[in-house]
């Protein structure tokens, strides 16, 4: 298991995402045509090969089709293609995901976990048992996560539960204390093992989540979730108050 530090992407990848984004957001609507070439050449001041190579990859996803003599459009069943979006606050995000159909589980035994997981954890081991897991919505690759565990709980890696259910599903199942968690999420691009998992491209934007797990002896998880941003979009309501001002409503039950 790498360090996940994502490299440049190409220029022809970042193109195809700011185009295949237009299509998934309706700017490009089913069947309208594309920008012609030169003027995307224009706007993105890039060759007339990235442009090509970043239209044949959109083409390669079945999202748009050339017509001789004509340009290039937009299939009529493209947004079905890219798939649905998942809507929601983070919250709904973070605490929806164990519902999510799971895709397919791993394991992976004597894996070198990363300086900063075993500083977390507190553990001298370089090495260490990894679960990872992916999960769906909408019938696509979603979330892509990958547990940590710390020595004292890592032969829960071999745990047939793992198959069918969430690691903290088990862990309370067998009744280990848990105290609490502490989790933070921020913005990344893909690297080659996270878009190889998410099934997009390299440099792609996701939303990187980590939540450390705690017993009354210390951290006993670290878990890294990596979710494709093409495919959430946040949402919440707000309220006015008397001054003018806008504050988050409360979460509905």
């Amino acid at each position: 298991m790498m360090q996940h530090t994502p490299p440049p992407a190409p220029l022809y990848q970042r193109v195809f995402g700011v185009i295949y984004q237009r299509i998934r957001l309706g700017d490009y609507p089913a069947g309208e045509a594309l920008p012609t070439e030169d003027r995307l050449v224009a706007e993105f001041s890039v060759s007339k090969a990235t442009i090509r190579k970043a239209v044949d990859e959109l083409i390669a996803r079945g999202l748009v089709f050339r017509r001789q003599g004509k340009g290039t459009f937009v299939h009529g069943d493209a947004e079905e293609k890219i798939g649905s979006v998942f809507r929601g606050s983070l919250l709904d995000l973070i605490s929806g995901t164990p519902r999510m159909p799971l895709h397919d589980v791993g394991v992976e035994i004597g894996v070198r976990f990363p300086a900063s997981v075993r500083a977390t954890l507190g553990t001298d081991r370089e090495t260490g048992n990894v679960v990872w897991n992916r999960r769906t919505a909408g019938g696509t690759v979603f979330v892509y996560s990958t547990h940590y565990l710390a020595p004292q709980i890592e032969h829960f890696a071999r745990d047939p539960r793992l198959r069918t259910d969430g690691l903290l599903a088990v862990l309370h199942s067998d009744g280990v204390a848990m105290e609490g968690a502490e989790q933070r999420v921020s913005a990344q691009l893909a690297d080659t093992e996270v878009a190889r998992h998410l099934e997009t491209e390299l440099g792609a934007p996701v939303l990187f989540s980590q939540r450390i797990l705690s017993s009354a002896d210390g951290p006993i998880d670290v878990l890294h979730s990596w979710y494709r941003g093409d495919l959430y979009e946040w949402r919440s309501r707000l309220d006015i108050r008397s001054d003018g001002g806008v504050v988050m409503a409360p979460e509905e039950n």
